[in-house]
Parts: C-alpha cells; structure tokens; sequence
C-alpha cells in the first residue's frame, strides 16, 4: 500500500462532507479535522466549517500550536459558544459529527464516561462534553476506532454517555430531527446503520480484509451484503494534500496509539513545531 491506514479513513469521512449542512471542529480530533479540511481543498470548497467558534473558516495546517489562531486568522467573522450551540448544534444546521469513543454498542450507544461501574471505574474517560446532544441533532454521526475489536466495538456499553435514538427516518421527522445514518469507521471496514429495526451492516471492507476478520473482532452482530464493495483508497492528490499542506507533522496517527505512545508523539511534534517556527525569519 502507498497510504496508510489513517489515510484511508480521513478520505472516506470526507466524503461525507458537502455545503448541505454545517460541518463543526470540536474538541481537537485530529483525524476527524483533516478529513474536514480535506473535503475543502478536493470536492466540496463551498462547504461551511466552524472551529474553535470561528465562522467560515478556511482549511489550515493541523498544528498542536497554532491551528486555533490560523482557524480565526482566515475566518469570515466570530461568535460566541452559545450563538453557535443555538444556532448550529439545535438550530437543525449540522452535517457531519465525528466521535472517538472507547466503546461503542450495536444500538449505536457511544461511551466516552467509564470503563467499569461508574461509581468504582477502572479507568475514568474525558466524558460527553457536547457529544450527546451533537449526536443526537446532527445529521450524519461517524464513531471512528483507532484498532477493531471486541474491546471497543462491545455488546453493551459500560456506560452509555451518549447515542442516536431514534435512527430510523420516519420517527426522526416526526421529532424534527435531522435524518441520517451511524457510520463507524475502523482500520478493518466501514459499517453503517440506518434503521432502529436492524444492527449494524457491512458497508465495506478495507482492501485485503475478509469478513470473517471483522466479525470475529466485532462484539455484536453484523449483517453483510452478498457482495461486499471494497473501501476506497486515496488517490494521490488526496495524499498529497495531506501529507503536504493538511498535516505535514502526521497528527492523524495520534488515535492509533497507546497512552505512552500518545505521549512521546505529542513531545515529537511539539518539537518539530517549534523547531520549524523558530528557523522562520521572523522566529
């Protein structure tokens, strides 16, 4: 392969970004930011992005230092947190909606809280912040997984922080709700649902994976084509563009890292960062 893994998934989740809807950056997700600013520079330029409260901002380097301050620098104009919750998050204007939670359950219940009883936990999470509320109103919700396995993709949640419910679309328009599916997103496939009837599906398979790969590590059941499409792999524009102009530093491959990892990495590219700026004339 010419790509990695984390490339294959930042170009699937920009496909879902368009000028239908307002796509929104929340808590830095670095993978979930290229995908949005990849859309940007290839097929959708006219695509509405708001970061760090930032209205119509462009696309920017992925920088553990300066993304807020390029995300406002290039922004058509600013508003306040609760102008943008109004206005975005309940106001029926949010397209896409990425999350990377711990653990995620066949009813598409999300858990970004608790592994373990919430009382006594074995490892206590960041929490929900907005995420219940933004999975919820938005219309396309995306979970992507740094591994596939039974360890996160579980039969029930320990704790459900957040979901989308109702996900079939007669009862969603009946609530005024945004109609769209739960994709999740993983280094072995994509998977979808779209009805509160049935599970999750098989939307594709990442080249060289089989099936029975991704069933075995999959902790509730799935349903699958007869004929299973192969994922999309990124062209070389894609690539280039992030490798280039999105994310030079590699921040994306932050979510395929353990705790340690995550740590040495984040030192690396601050480093790198910093190195850069201050052989800068001006530095």
């Amino acid at each position: 392969m010419n790509y990695r893994i984390d490339e294959l998934m930042i170009c699937r989740i920009a496909r879902e970004v368009d000028a239908s809807g307002v796509t929104v950056l929340g808590s830095f997700t670095p993978l979930a930011y290229a995908s949005y600013m990849l859309a940007k520079l290839t097929h959708a330029p006219d695509a509405p992005l708001i970061g760090y409260n930032a209205i119509g901002m462009s696309p920017i380097e992925l920088s553990l230092t300066s993304a807020e301050a390029a995300a406002y620098r290039g922004a058509a104009a600013h508003w306040t947190f609760i102008e943008n919750t109004q206005s975005v998050h309940l106001g029926g204007r949010g397209l896409v909606e990425c999350v990377s939670p711990a653990q995620m359950d066949g009813t598409g219940a999300f858990n970004t809280s608790v592994i373990g009883p919430y009382d006594h936990p074995k490892v206590r999470l960041p929490g929900g912040t907005g995420s219940p509320e933004v999975v919820q109103n938005y219309e396309k919700i995306i979970a992507y997984f740094g591994s596939h396995s039974t360890r996160g993709l579980v039969d029930k949640v320990d704790f459900a922080t957040g979901g989308r419910f109702p996900v079939s679309p007669e009862p969603r328009r009946r609530r005024n709700l945004l109609v769209g599916p739960v994709w999740i997103i993983t280094p072995l496939a994509v998977l979808i649902k779209d009805t509160d009837e049935a599970g999750f599906r098989i939307e594709s398979l990442h080249p060289g994976v089989e099936l029975e790969t991704v069933v075995s590590n999959t902790g509730f059941p799935l349903t699958a084509p007869d004929e299973i499409p192969e994922t999309t792999v990124p062209t070389e524009t894609q690539l280039q563009l992030l490798r280039e102009q999105i994310d030079p530093f590699g921040t994306s491959q932050f979510d395929f890292l353990d705790a340690r990892a995550r740590a040495e990495y984040i030192d690396d590219i601050m480093g790198r960062e910093w190195a850069r700026a201050a052989a800068m004339p001006d530095g």
